[in-house]
């Protein structure tokens, strides 16, 4: 796939903070993308979501986007690690009757729903008190990549390092982490 002439401008456009061909590029692309969205789920809501999704981010980080970026690439790899995300979170859990012949949700009584709640406070205080242990790159890094669930190319461009020092980077900080917790 490479792009043409028209995603070029319009991408070096967004980048400056133009609406207009922010919303070109949504015109152009929004179509094809909920085709391929729907590749992945049987709900239309989560396929459209995820595209939303994919042009607020590109809108709202506008400022920080690489430069040169294959945009039709981008945004199908984008769209599709946002359906099976958002797929993953709106599964349930569930458990077999007795006679193994229907499904329900597991439901969790008050007492372990409060011990997973003591366990999962204890878990983000050291992890909080890990996170303040590393650098302030290093912090970033975590962020952009498991916050924001961005790629490793554009995380090392907006830290300005090289790919392979920012998967170093992301691997080392997970490691220390697992030892710390």
């Amino acid at each position: 796939m490479e792009n043409t002439t028209t995603d070029i401008l319009l991408w070096q456009q967004i980048k400056k903070g133009d609406i207009t061909a922010f919303e070109k590029l949504y015109d152009i692309y929004s179509d094809g993308l909920l085709t391929f969205a729907l590749q992945y789920t049987t709900e239309p809501s989560i396929a459209k979501d995820a595209i939303h999704d994919v042009f607020l981010d590109i809108y709202k980080y506008r400022t920080g986007l690489a430069e040169s970026v294959n945009v039709k690439s981008y945004l199908f790899k984008i769209t599709q690690r946002n359906v099976l995300k958002k797929n993953k979170t709106s599964q349930k859990i569930f458990h077999l009757n007795t006679d193994y012949s229907k499904l329900t949700p597991k439901e969790a009584s008050f007492e372990e729903t409060l011990i997973e709640e003591e366990n999962n406070l204890e878990l983000n205080a050291k992890l909080a008190f890990a996170m303040q242990e590393l650098t302030e790159n290093q912090r970033k890094a975590l962020f952009y990549r498991f916050n924001e669930d961005k790629p490793y190319e554009e995380i090392a461009s907006i830290l300005g390092i090289s790919i392979e020092s920012c998967r170093t980077l992301i691997y080392r900080c997970l490691k220390e982490l697992r030892k710390k917790l």
